[in-house]
């Protein structure tokens, strides 16, 4: 069975800008909005005297490396900011679902409505961590999904969980979706399970990692770019921010102790070469390798 990564999702405060962010940096492309006779049908957004559809200003965006759809949500009360799942195409859902009511029961899912893009289940590993699924040929496959792959220089190479237990987490994605195991040094905790293209790497939790400062628990961690070049990386950052500070430039970090908690965190992970946060702190791993 084939299994691809081929989704990420962020709970944003502001959903535009942050994707305006990632679209500059990473060269993310977006397909053409749906018409508003096809977008009041499908969400039933009213429609005024002026046969305009009203649609809201904070609005879900969705963009592309040419691989990897990144959707930008809107986060509404009582969710969580940050990465909120990620998507994974199979081209067999009823294997998937096969394999795991057999080895892990207590794993469930859920149907999607029609009207959300790219899922047509939802789903968790053994730890609670939430991912989409999908086939090839489902309705809910438009948008920058239903668009060929491309390459570029600028695209998403891992996404990172930390887990409480992350090699069982491996077995899991390992069992289920066929993922393979990179290799790594023996001292390395971590767990690196690829699909070819895109890894998922598995690093431990533990709340002693955060020491005399706020702690975070286990989830989503960041994601991770490969760049052409870093160093036109970051003088296209300076250049960005010095054109729209107020927007476009990455969250300052408040908290001195947590801020070296969480940098040396995220250094522990062999693909990032720099880190930066986007305009609402989540930080995001670049490197040329």
């Amino acid at each position: 069975m084939q299994a691809k990564i081929r989704h990420v999702a962020v709970m944003c405060q502001d959903a535009p800008r942050v994707a305006r962010f990632y679209e500059l940096l990473f060269a993310l492309t977006s397909k053409a909005q749906t018409s508003d006779e096809l977008h009041a049908k499908m969400f039933g957004a009213p429609v005024l005297g002026s046969k305009r559809v009203v649609r809201p200003y904070e609005r879900t965006i969705i963009v592309s490396d040419g691989n990897i759809g990144f959707a930008f949500l809107r986060r509404p009360p009582g969710y969580p900011g940050g990465i909120d799942h990620f998507g994974i195409e199979v081209d067999d859902l009823d294997t998937v679902f096969a394999r795991m009511k057999e080895r892990y029961p207590k794993v469930g899912a859920v149907k999607r409505p029609a009207n959300r893009p790219f899922a047509a289940y939802s789903s968790h590993d053994p730890e609670g961590h939430l991912f989409d699924l999908a086939q090839p040929d489902s309705q809910n496959i438009r948008g920058v999904w239903s668009e060929g792959q491309r390459e570029q220089d600028r695209y998403i190479k891992h996404v990172t969980i930390r887990a409480i237990d992350p090699e069982a987490m491996a077995r899991f994605y390992a069992d289920v979706f066929e993922f393979k195991e990179e290799e790594k040094a023996l001292e390395d905790p971590n767990f690196y399970l690829t699909d070819g293209t895109v890894t998922l790497v598995l690093t431990p939790w533990k709340i002693e990692h955060y020491p005399e400062a706020e702690h975070r628990g286990p989830g989503f961690d960041h994601v991770g770019f490969k760049v052409e070049n870093l160093a036109t990386f970051k003088k296209d950052l300076e250049t960005m921010i010095s054109v729209d500070p107020a927007n476009l430039a990455p969250r300052a970090p408040s908290n001195i102790p947590e801020q070296k908690i969480v940098m040396g965190l995220l250094q522990s992970c062999r693909y990032g070469q720099y880190h930066v946060p986007d305009p609402e702190g989540n930080y995001v791993d670049v490197a040329e390798q």
